[in-house]
């Protein structure tokens, strides 16, 4: 079963790395801000496989609030921009 998190770890890292490179090299103010969202997911369903991995659901609530909050955040974001910012 260890195998199953390393990869799945692995797999995570590889797309938030991939998201990074899109945040860095996004054309649009809401390329980058799709791009942080997908980071700050990549980081709850990591933190979710670790508590998986430990059997310790101790952080269920804390993460509901941070993913929330990040939805809130993008979601206010791309509000803003799209009021700036003329539709391509």
């Amino acid at each position: 079963m260890d195998v199953v998190f390393v990869v799945t770890f692995a797999l995570l890292c590889l797309a938030a790395l991939l998201a990074l490179i899109r945040m860095i090299m996004g054309s649009s103010t809401l390329d980058r801000i799709v791009a942080l969202d997908v980071i700050v997911t990549l980081i709850v369903a990591g933190t979710c496989v670790s508590m998986g991995w430990l059997r310790d659901g101790s952080n269920i609530a804390l993460l509901t609030t941070f993913a929330l909050l990040a939805f809130i955040g993008s979601t206010s974001a791309a509000r803003l921009v799209e009021k700036k910012e003329p539709y391509r």
